[in-house]
């Protein structure tokens, strides 16, 4: 630290004192201690003062971006305004003639000095895949997505309006994916099949944005917004625009479309740990109208359950090899990175176990996907914690109740009875199997 009262001796010249300064590289910061009598003497360049604004002056002028002089204010006029040099107008200073504000802006001083900013500049993250996307395909969904978090920041009252506007906007999207066979030939057919579904994929990664973000156990909003949206998805298996006749398998994309969306909603909340979510989208009602019907009816949440084999041939050629279930394949083959190969066979898993303890029809066509060893929502029911946050999927109150239910789904099981495709060795391991009964809640 060098101080005039300190360095500068009798004998010294003190112009190059004052030059050393600007032109000594062993000082790094210079200090301008800014009062009314300073202020005064730079703006009249009368005095050492003027002598040194004017061999600092050229340097704050000529290098817009210099951090080396450092304008301190420590007074300021009866109108609360700093005495501030000409020269220095236009400079951001330090503020110290405030007792109020002083420990705060005096740390501000120091952290200057030395380097230690309180505020670091981030490195530059990574551009959104979006950006880059050949496709250039988009919908308005992209965008609410990407901003729910922040409006939900601002505004949680808010979510109810914003997941609907989604959920609305999703579905009025998802209208322009409607085919129509331009061959009977099943191989041209299949083909048109699966470049809808492919060109759906922006869409679709939209609404797993989106629902990964809901979905959450901490946000806040009306289940029936998201119970009514699936009651709308099964109107897209049949024309919408009058047609007076059509082929059925033209709105097979629609049926892959609803079935591998549900799984989504599963895996996305089975990842989430959202299970007060998953208990309402497996116990409630949806409330569905056929074109023979006068009144929507309830239905359950096998009424997604759709197994289509209009692709099936095309898909076959397409990878050269026979599939125990193309459509099971293909909902593996085009999993995002934010749900792995497990994740959506758990879902699916689940959702047969569901199922079949509610006398639902739901065969879990990716079970044969599965790569890893134990599943991890059935392992952790050791844990009483555990078993209390999802034991409701299972329509159970107590742990007696839960070894209860198992013990009855293995006395009905018929004797040789197998789940699984027939000609796979593999099988759905029965939920029986997955739980140990002794061990339910035994820790905490």
């Amino acid at each position: 630290m060098i101080i005039d009262k300190w360095n500068l001796k009798e004998g010294h010249d003190k112009y190059t004192f004052m030059e050393s300064m600007v032109t000594s590289t062993d000082v790094n910061k210079v200090l301008l201690i800014l009062d009314k009598k300073y202020a005064e003497k730079a703006n009249e360049r009368s005095g050492g003062v003027g002598t040194e604004t004017q061999i600092i002056s050229p340097q704050i002028y000529s290098n817009v971006s210099q951090e080396k002089f450092i304008p301190i204010v420590v007074e300021r006029d009866e109108n609360g305004a700093e005495f501030m040099p000409v020269f220095l107008e236009s400079r951001i200073y330090i503020d110290l003639s405030n007792s109020d504000h002083f420990e705060v802006n005096y740390e501000k001083l120091l952290r200057n000095i030395y380097q230690r900013p309180a505020y670091i500049k981030p490195k530059l993250g990574k551009a959104p895949t979006y950006l880059f996307a050949d496709d250039v395909t988009s919908h308005r969904t992209a965008t609410i997505s990407r901003s729910f978090e922040t409006q939900y920041e601002k505004n949680p009252q808010k979510a109810n309006s914003i997941i609907k506007d989604f959920l609305d906007e999703f579905f009025e999207s998802l209208k322009s994916y409607s085919i129509t066979f331009s061959s009977r030939n099943d191989i041209e057919a299949g083909k048109q099949v699966v470049d809808s579904l492919n060109s759906y994929l922006v869409l679709r990664n939209d609404f797993i944005s989106f629902y990964t973000q809901i979905s959450k156990p901490e946000i806040t909003f009306d289940i029936d917004i998201l119970l009514k949206f699936f009651e709308k998805l099964p109107a897209l298996r049949r024309p919408l625009d009058g047609r007076g006749s059509w082929a059925n398998a033209e709105f097979d994309n629609f049926k892959f479309i609803i079935h591998e969306l549900f799984l989504y909603s599963i895996a996305i909340g089975l990842k989430n740990e959202s299970y007060k979510l998953l208990e309402e989208i497996f116990y409630s009602s949806y409330f569905l109208k056929d074109s023979y019907e006068t009144y929507p009816q309830p239905y359950r949440f096998d009424c997604f359950y759709y197994h289509i084999e209009v692709f099936n041939r095309y898909y076959n050629q397409t990878y050269s090899q026979n599939f125990l279930s193309p459509m099971a394949d293909f909902i593996i083959k085009r999993l995002p990175n934010e749900i792995t190969k497990d994740q959506m066979v758990d879902a699916d898993l689940l959702t047969y176990y569901i199922a079949e303890i509610n006398n639902l029809r739901w065969f879990p066509i990716t079970y044969v996907y599965r790569t890893g060893h134990g599943f991890n929502l059935f392992d952790r029911m050791i844990s009483q914690r555990h078993f209390d946050k999802m034991k409701a999927l299972f329509n159970v109150d107590t742990i007696q109740a839960m070894k209860d239910l198992l013990i009855s789904l293995k006395a009905n099981e018929r004797a040789g009875h197998r789940v699984g495709y027939s000609n796979s060795y593999d099988s759905v391991t029965p939920l029986y199997k997955l739980i140990n009964l002794e061990t339910i809640g035994s820790v905490r």
